[in-house]
């Protein structure tokens, strides 16, 4: 270092005069690493100097790169690199001689090691067990990796072949090379962030698309009946399910379902009970499927997992729902007459009692009535003054839908619901199923 660079608040500083050595130290970086590419930018963060072309993002080359120009330019015969992990610092990479250490430092060693702050001669250090590794490893030199006041962990550079002292000079070479060090191992920490994301993304957008596959492509037409639904997750996926399944003589199946939790971890099991329901539907009376159906689920998840659910058949020409309500929010049945009762014929939740025994309830449907099925999603939407929507607010909404057709008083629900949690954001999974009886 010539004698216009110093050293400021901790920053060694460079000034133009001694770019052409710094170029030679990157250069014998990015040849040593094959493809590194190494930059000195200034105080205010603009680029000074760059090396190499492209980053190879390789942990293990960036210690052994950093390790080999440590050897080769201070002429020593050993080098070590020990890195900050959760449980300590521990030995990362070795050059030269290996030790019979072990990797792992101990506490007190951890601590000394956090301390060093600059380029530190062995011999220098506090008496106690990092000392006493060093020293029985031959080493005499430590460089510290820190970035601001957070240690990253630590060089360790053995003696000099000739036997002689380190100089300035070769103390500010090897902090210059760890301030690298230490920016190259962060771009390798922060690109292996990125990739994992990406990962998790593609693989979440994956399962958006097949969780979206399970859900009916198109409404059945159902004569002298309308149905519309609709969900939408409060994460990539969810925990809610509906579906329409034509049966024989005309009939239609029609659910909704309700998995406790939420994201991925819920949205798998939904896939088990959509399967489930899809090869039962029509098999058995209404309460001896859910029966089966939940002997199934307690027989197959964990005991903290369980699935609400409402399961019912239309008969369109007798114009009667025959449905099972297990564990779920009861269904609002709202007459042309403007009259509110709900659906609540059934059992317990899916999954918490082995032979939970289930009852099948019964309603009429006359022209102009609408049966709405929901999540609590729509009933626990919070407002940003911390209030619910409620049961309430549901059955006002669907009053005012009067007249309006199933697709109509779906999207004025939803949109309702929507509305007095803008500004909180969703807490949990929304989906609606609304089925009418045509007026005429």
């Amino acid at each position: 270092m010539s004698k216009d660079s110093d050293l400021r608040e901790g920053r060694l500083v460079f000034y133009r005069n001694d770019l052409g050595k710094i170029d030679r130290v990157l250069e014998e970086f990015v040849r040593l690493s094959g493809s590194n590419c190494v930059m000195l930018v200034d105080k205010e963060g603009h680029m000074i100097t760059r090396s190499g072309k492209t980053p190879s993002f390789d942990e293990d080359t960036i210690q052994n790169v950093v390790t080999s120009t440590l050897m080769g330019h201070l002429m020593v015969s050993r080098a070590a690199m020990y890195l900050a992990r959760p449980g300590g610092f521990v030995l990362a990479h070795e050059r030269g001689p290996k030790s019979d250490e072990p990797p792992l430092l101990d506490a007190p060693s951890g601590a000394a090691a956090e301390s060093i702050r600059s380029p530190t001669g062995v011999a220098d250090l506090p008496a106690g067990a990092l000392r006493d590794r060093l020293e029985r490893t031959r080493m005499a030199l430590v460089v510290p990796l820190r970035v601001g006041d957070r240690s990253e962990g630590f060089l360790a550079v053995g003696e000099r072949v000739s036997g002689a002292s380190f100089t300035e000079e070769d103390r500010d070479f090897a902090m210059t090379l760890a301030r690298q060090a230490v920016a190259a191992l962060e771009s390798v920490r922060l690109h292996r962030v990125r990739v994992e994301k990406q990962r998790q993304d593609r693989e979440m957008q994956i399962a958006r698309e097949i969780q979206q596959s399970l859900f009916p492509s198109e409404r059945p037409a159902v004569p002298g009946f309308e149905v519309a639904a609709e969900s939408r997750p409060c994460y990539q996926v969810g925990g809610d399910h509906y579906d329409f399944i034509q049966l024989p003589g005309g009939r239609l199946a029609l659910g909704i379902a309700d998995v406790s939790g939420k994201g991925a971890p819920a949205s798998i099991l939904m896939a088990s009970v959509h399967a489930s329901l899809r090869a039962l539907a029509g098999t058995a009376q209404p309460c001896d499927l859910v029966g089966r159906l939940n002997h199934f689920l307690y027989e197959s998840t964990q005991p903290n997992k369980y699935v609400t659910l409402v399961y019912g058949e239309l008969d369109p020409g007798a114009r009667r729902l025959r449905y099972v309500n297990a564990g779920h929010i009861p269904p609002f049945l709202v007459r042309a007459d403007g009259s509110c009762g709900r659906l609540t014929d059934g059992g317990p939740a899916l999954g918490l009692i082995e032979d939970a025994p289930y009852e099948v309830g019964e309603v009429e449907l006359g022209r102009g009535d609408l049966v709405a099925m929901v999540t609590d999603g729509a009933t626990e939407a919070t407002s940003f003054e911390g209030e619910e929507f409620g049961d309430g607010r549901i059955e006002g909404t669907l009053r005012e839908c009067a007249g309006r057709s199933a697709a109509s008083a779906l999207e004025t629900l939803v949109g309702a619901v929507t509305s007095w949690a803008a500004p909180a954001g969703c807490s949990d999974d929304l989906t609606v199923l609304t089925l009418k009886s045509e007026a005429d």
